[in-house]
Formats: C-alpha cells, structure tokens, sequence
C-alpha cells in the first residue's frame, strides 16, 4: 500500500537547500563509497579461501547449526556448500560464536585468521558504517541513514525524502529540518534496536530519517484536507482527508508488513520515525511559529467566485493584465472574503508595488485578520511579503495592525506581534488591547530568559494604557 499527497507545491522562490544537499549526500555515499564494496569484498573472500579457515571451519558450522539454527538444516541441504560458505563468509553471528570457543580451544593460529579475515570484511560499508543491534556504535547510529542496499533503495528513499521535505523544510527551516531529519533517524534506529536486539544484521537506508519528515509532514498540515494518492494492490486512485488521518493508515501499513511483509524491512524503523518525526514537529510548532505557510489545496469555489475567476484568467491569457487587474479589483469587492480573489488581486497588482491598487489588495488580505477560518501563517507569510515590496507600507493602518497582531498573539507568533507591536507604538495608537498583547510578549520573553527585552517591551506598552479607540 502506498499513500502519498499530491498537491503539494512549494515555493521555488526559496528552495530547500537541506533537502537537495541530504539527497546529494546519499547519492555521494552510493556511487563513491558503496561503490567500492565489491572490491572489499573481493579481498576479503580472496584471504578466506587463501587461508586455512574453510578446511577448519566447516565442521565447527555445523555445530553452529545444530546448536543455534537447527531450522537452516533442510535449507543447508538443499543450497549445500554455497549455504555453507554464504555462512561462513557473511554471518557475523557465527563469528561471535566462534571467538570465544577458539580463545578456549587455544586456537592462537586459527583465531589470528579469523580475526584477519573479519577486519578485511567489516571494511564493506553495511559493516562498517551499517547499524547491528546486537553491537551499536555511533557510526553506525549516524552512519546507516546515508547507506542503501541497491538502486532501487536508494531512489525509492529520495523521491519520498523530495515529496516530503521540500514543504517540511520550507515551514521549519533548513536547521530544524535538518535536525529533527537526524534525530528522526536516531529514534527510529532506538526502536528498531529495542525489537530486534540480538540481531546481528545490520541495518541499512535512509527510511526511518524519511518516515520521520512524513511525521513532520502530518504533524505540520494538522487537521486540514489534503488530496493524496493511494495504491493497494493492483488498486489505486484519489481521496481527500485531513492530514491526521493518514498517520494512523501509514502506521497500520508499518505494523502490518511486520508480521505480513518482507522479513529483510525494517519495518519498526519505520514506525519509530513516524511517531518521533510527529511529535517532534508538534512541540517545535507550539514554541515556534512556521518559517512559511504551508501550501494547500484551493478549494473548490461556488459558482459566482469560479465564474470571476474563469474572467480574470481569460484576461490574463490574453495578455490584457490591466483588465484582469480590474476584474480582480471588482470581485474581491463583491466576494471580500474570499482569499483565491484576494491572492490574485494582490499577483496581479504586485508588478507596481507602489500602485494604490497594490496596497488596496494587501489590504483586503490583511482585512482577514478578522476571519477565524484565515490561517494565521497566511496572514503572516503575506505581510512578510508585503514589507518585501514596498517601503511605504500604506496598508498597515492601525486597525489592520491591531487585527493582526491580536492574531499573532493567538497563534504565538512572538516576533510577528513584537514587530506590529512596534508598529503600533510608532504610530503613537492608543488601545486598550495593546497593553494585553504587550504582557503577553513580556511573559514570552521572561519564558526565555529575555529579561532585558522582557522590561524593554513592559516600559514601552505601559505609556499606551488606555480605554480610548484609535
């Protein structure tokens, strides 16, 4: 089964460095590093058959079997020595076991060739940079997330990891992501080390790092409606659900292919970085507002609103950006909530920046602030880029500002309402709203230990203390 959002459309204008350079990394590791693993092994199987090891190994295998896998005997017979020597070769649980017997045996001779041996092939990079449950290293922590077992894997981890981290790192910003990317990683290695311990296979790939930034993904979108894709089976098709709903199939599908699936996936990982990269998300959105809003899907407009929008399109086709701008105009004052208009307005004005039409479209975005359904990261990411285009702002009257920085308030936006807060107090407005938005950034700053600018903040909304209006 495969679910994945399809309406995701990031903006390129800021594009997310860590995310092309974690992919870049893998694909370095694969071709440059992984690349070399055939001619390790090669040297490390050349010494083994070279050696002594296979004339005296071969029967201590069997005992190996009898006593720790007597389920391999039907396979051993059937593959004969290629099982055998796959075993021998391969299989770090039978060299644990066989070092202490040989330090037992006395075997000096023996176990400097098996230790030989071992050195050689623990340079391929599963080994040496893989994560073994039985044996965790920090390497091995770390170094597993930029290893894969094949092209396939390879490719199939980042094109998930492009899916989903370009709007992940686009909200939470290249350090966060990447990050909360590793320990995403580190908490679904714990989880797959806390199932499978003893194991000595080592684990390999970027997918629980990945599964953790669709965590983040979830986490981030919340409760709004989102298209995705799905595949069961020869089945596929689309539907529409709010984001949260999917984490729960995502996990069901990881539990599932544990007990159901390919014995050789890590499946735990999976889950581990899903939860971890879920939660992360949440607690670092409820002290720290998104860089930028997410992208969402438009929904779909009733009749008079597709028909004006259908009209400015034509306009715009035709190359006649004066007409679309004025049609855009004349519909947002006849549907003033409606934000597809007012975002088209402000796309079309936005040529002039210092166009009284421009700020007229800002201003009917920034209107709704009064709009409880308007996200609040909308509200923010425009006003950003209103600031961005022009230097004077005409559309930040007092009252818009009030709108939106009780709003930012809302939404703990600290630095968005610290900034209108200030804006407010230079245009020397006096309200009585402005002393309560005041101590609530004063109360955030002590939280931080920002004592200075905590009494910075105080002094400056206390000499605005009033019952009177703007």
């Amino acid at each position: 089964m495969l679910i994945i959002p399809i309406q995701n459309k990031p903006d390129w204008r800021r594009p997310p460095l860590m995310c092309f350079a974690l992919i870049l990394a893998n694909l370095l590791m694969f071709v440059f590093y992984q690349g070399g693993d055939e001619a390790r092994w090669q040297k490390a199987e050349e010494y083994y058959f070279s050696s002594d090891l296979p004339e005296l190994e071969e029967q201590h295998f069997l005992i190996y079997v009898n006593e720790e896998h007597p389920e391999w005997r039907l396979q051993m017979d059937v593959e004969g020595e290629e099982f055998v020597y796959r075993e021998l070769l391969w299989n770090p649980e039978f060299h644990q076991w066989l070092l202490p017997k040989l330090e037992l045996e006395g075997q000096t001779e023996w176990l400097q060739q098996r230790q030989n041996f071992a050195e050689l092939r623990d340079q391929v990079s599963s080994l040496a940079l893989g994560l073994t449950p039985a044996e965790p290293t920090i390497s091995g922590a770390f170094g597993h997330m930029f290893l894969h077992g094949s092209w396939d894997h390879l490719i199939g981890n980042m094109v998930f990891l492009l899916l989903f981290g370009l709007s992940v790192e686009l909200a939470l910003g290249g350090l966060w992501f990447i990050t909360l990317y590793l320990i995403g990683g580190l908490a679904a290695a714990g989880l797959h080390m806390l199932v499978e311990s003893g194991s000595h296979v080592p684990m390999v790939g970027a997918s629980g790092a990945v599964s953790a930034i669709m965590g983040m993904f979830v986490a981030i979108y919340g409760v709004r409606r989102l298209r995705f894709f799905y595949t069961v089976g020869f089945m596929f098709g689309e539907f529409s659900a709010p984001a949260l709903m999917v984490l729960p199939l995502w996990l069901g599908k990881e539990v599932f292919g544990y007990f159901y699936g390919d014995a050789g996936i890590a499946y735990w990982a999976h889950t581990g970085g899903l939860l971890a990269g879920f939660v992360l998300a949440l607690m670092l959105l409820y002290w720290r507002p998104p860089v930028q809003a997410m992208p969402e899907e438009e929904e779909e407009l009733p009749s008079p609103q597709k028909s004006a929008l259908t009209r400015i399109d034509r306009f715009q086709e035709e190359g006649k950006l004066l007409e679309a701008a004025e049609a855009a105009a004349a519909a947002v004052r006849q549907y003033p909530d409606n934000l597809p208009l007012i975002q088209r307005y402000i796309d079309l004005t936005a040529i002039s920046p210092d166009s009284e039409a421009f700020h007229r479209a800002n201003l009917a975005l920034f209107a709704q602030g009064a709009n409880p359904a308007i996200d609040t990261r909308i509200l923010a990411a425009g006003y950003q880029r209103y600031l961005n285009a022009t230097q004077k702002p005409r559309a930040l009257t007092a009252k818009v500002c009030l709108l939106m920085a009780r709003r930012a308030a809302e939404a703990k936006h600290w630095s968005w309402l610290d900034e209108l807060l200030n804006r407010l107090i230079a245009q020397q407005v006096q309200h009585p709203l402005i002393p309560k938005l005041g101590t609530a950034l004063v109360n955030y700053y002590r939280r931080i230990g920002e004592e200075a600018r905590a009494r910075e903040t105080m002094e400056l909304t206390r000499a605005m203390e009033t019952s009177g209006q703007p």
